[in-house]
């Protein structure tokens, strides 16, 4: 299970995501590329746009057979006629202005001494062709600006790792432009990705394709562009899928992209706007005014559906994760009586218990189911743990949200204090066949599931920086009820407070929580009155209420959980010196280093600007400074590793005396 759990988010994915498997493409014949562009020509194309359509398409006849009833794609301005078809990727580019650049665009009037700009805006091509016409100097100044152009999306916005898994899934919009060289070169005819240049900029970057190769070479010879693409086709019958290695896989899938290829163009004759203007609304309507995003929350939800469903698919070799029972269960949508009837639990902690194990324990099994479902819905390769917690709590909140759909109030704190607490490490531990409280238990189950955590507590677990599976389940389900109650007795951890703020996140609060014994009584209380409909109040060490001056039970707080289980040593005899105080100071190192992991994921989230890269990862840091922070933590690493060597050697000692 320790092998399990180091790789979850790392080498987990490596080797078994089974990914697509397109379809053989066989290079088409030279009469079905010669018959296409005829069929081309008719739609009033320019020459060069007729020929870089013809020999970009996958499959040819497809494509002319869609040209006599192409599609209609209404803009601002007009109607573009499209055919959806597959291109190969060696035939598109990005488009060279592309408008995500225009925050980083250099332009001459500055006065900073810069030349003039090499290429402008690109406009309608002559005539009525659905074409776009762009100026550049020279070869080289275009394909150093295709270059720039990849480089910078690819960087900006990586997708790469995804396709690699699903290939393209979402067609580019393709158009035709030409390039006008003002040295006098031949004019350059191109396809270019008008919405879409992050996507084939990606396949690109997978495939190992310069652009400017794509656009003077193989656009220029068709001969070597079909000697690229026969050369990938041989390989695959040659080797056949399975003999294919990963990154073979990865470029094969890259191959071809799905597309909407603009073949004509329609204008409103009340605004008689251009080609080049109805291609830029398009773009517009895109990026700069999309429709507006779901949102986290509805994200999740869907994420979670796609989820369940294949969870309670059987695997090839192995049954389904969950049972029908069990998904609708967990979705929600069943009602207290079949709850009943099924023989479930119809304690709200316990669903939520289950569905944590359910999505998030059981190691890297479970991990790649749950993955499956949240790549059938982004295509992402490798989901994050956190986005594996966010789907989970989503499904454990949707009875609670019912109702209270327009309380944000209510129910946006809460969401966040799970997404935090339920990301304990120790949560990826649990197992199905190891539990104290069934889904259909009762009697004096929550009692076992107590003593068992006192006795995982009395032997030092929690405290060597691990919870034992009874301490894991019972703070899952107390997180829970904290949570929910009202005032919430978690809450998130404090940002930008004073040093004297506790700044600790839930489930490092948890964890100090849940390796005392008053904190293990503590957290049975709470799943006791939460379950009794009760407010939840503080206990003392022997689990009795603590009073106020008044003689009532006071009411328990996240100050005042927070203040009891600080995460520093405890006011004991016994917790001075030797093996308890020591394990005491290890989950003080424990949670430091997890503070420390916490900071610097932090720092690397730190964007250059609104919506932007990394900073750090575009930008870097100052030399110097790293170099400070290296030494000193080189140095603890090797003071504690010597504590290793000592265990190890006290360990081999006891072995040869026995």
């Amino acid at each position: 299970m320790a092998e399990d759990h180091a790789s979850l988010d790392g080498a987990v994915e490596e080797g078994v995501v089974p990914g697509w498997q397109p379809t053989p493409w066989a290079l088409p014949r030279t009469t079905a590329v010669d018959n296409l562009a005829n069929a081309l020509r008719r739609h009033g194309l320019t020459e060069g746009g007729v020929h870089a359509m013809a020999r970009a398409a996958v499959r040819p006849d497809d494509m002319r057979r869609r040209l006599a009833d192409p599609a209609e794609l209404r803009v601002q301005g007009g109607t573009l006629l499209i055919a959806e078809t597959r291109l190969w990727s060696a035939t598109v580019l990005p488009h060279p202005a592309n408008p995500r650049e225009y925050g980083h665009r250099q332009y001459a009037l500055s006065g900073l001494g810069m030349r003039r700009s090499t290429l402008v805006e690109p406009r309608s091509a002559p005539g009525d062709a659905a074409g776009l016409e762009m100026r550049a100097e020279t070869p080289s100044r275009l394909a150093q600006r295709l270059e720039d152009a990849k480089g910078r999306l690819v960087r900006d916005n990586p997708l790469a790792q995804d396709i690699a898994v699903e290939g393209v899934l979402q067609p580019l919009t393709v158009v035709p432009l030409t390039v006008v060289h003002e040295n006098g070169h031949p004019d350059c005819a191109l396809l270019i990705a008008a919405d879409g240049s992050s996507r084939i900029s990606a396949v690109h970057e997978l495939l190992d394709y310069q652009p400017s190769r794509i656009a003077y070479e193989w656009g220029a010879d068709a001969r070597k562009l079909r000697g690229e693409i026969s050369r990938w086709a041989r390989l695959v019958r040659k080797q056949g899928w399975p003999g294919l290695t990963e990154d073979e896989r990865s470029k094969v899938r890259a191959l071809s992209v799905p597309a909407r290829v603009v073949v004509g163009f329609r204008p409103d004759t009340r605004t008689g706007q251009m080609f080049h203007t109805a291609v830029r609304n398009f773009i517009g309507l895109t990026h700069i005014r999309p429709p507006r995003p779901y949102g986290p929350a509805v994200e999740n939800e869907a994420k979670a559906d796609a989820v369940l469903d294949s969870l309670a698919e059987p695997g090839r070799s192995a049954t389904a994760h969950i049972t029908e029972t069990e998904k609708r269960w967990f979705s929600g949508a069943i009602s207290r009586e079949e709850v009943k009837a099924a023989g479930l639990s119809h304690e709200l902690d316990i669903r939520a218990e289950e569905i944590i194990r359910s999505l998030l324990g059981g190691g890297i099994r479970t991990a790649r189911r749950v993955n499956e479902g949240i790549r059938s819905l982004t295509a992402k390769q490798r989901p994050k743990r956190e986005e594996r917690v966010d789907v989970a709590v989503e499904l454990i909140l949707r009875p609670v949200r019912t109702g209270l759909s327009d309380d944000a109030k209510f129910v946006r704190p809460r969401r966040a204090v799970l997404q935090r607490a339920y990301r304990l490490p120790e949560i990826e531990e649990l197992r199905a066949e190891v539990r104290w409280e069934e889904p259909g238990a009762g009697g004096h189950a929550l009692e076992k599931l107590r003593d068992a955590a006192l006795a995982e507590a009395d032997r030092g677990l929690g405290d060597n920086g691990r919870l034992g599976p009874a301490q894991t389940e019972l703070a899952v389900k107390a997180a829970y009820h904290m949570a929910m109650a009202e005032p919430m007795a978690l809450q998130r951890e404090v940002f930008g407070g004073g040093e004297d703020e506790d700044d600790r996140g839930a489930a490092t609060v948890l964890r100090a929580m849940l390796s005392r014994r008053r904190g293990i009584l503590q957290a049975y209380e709470v799943v006791r009155a939460g379950r009794a409909g009760e407010r939840l109040h503080e206990v003392d060490e022997s689990g009795g209420p603590l009073l106020t001056a008044e003689g009532w039970p006071r009411a328990l707080t996240d100050a005042l959980v927070r203040h009891a289980y600080s995460g520093g040593p405890v006011p004991l005899e016994d917790s001075r010196v030797g093996s308890k105080a020591a394990s005491v100071s290890w989950a003080c190192v424990r949670e430091s280093v997890d503070r420390l992991r916490r900071d610097v994921d932090g720092m690397a989230g730190v964007p250059v600007e609104e919506g932007g890269a990394s900073f750090v990862a575009q930008e870097g840091w100052a030399p110097s400074q790293v170099k400070e922070v290296r030494d000193a933590l080189d140095r603890v690493s090797r003071r504690i590793a010597g504590w290793a060597d000592r265990a190890e050697e006290r360990a081999e000692a006891v072995a040869a005396e026995s």
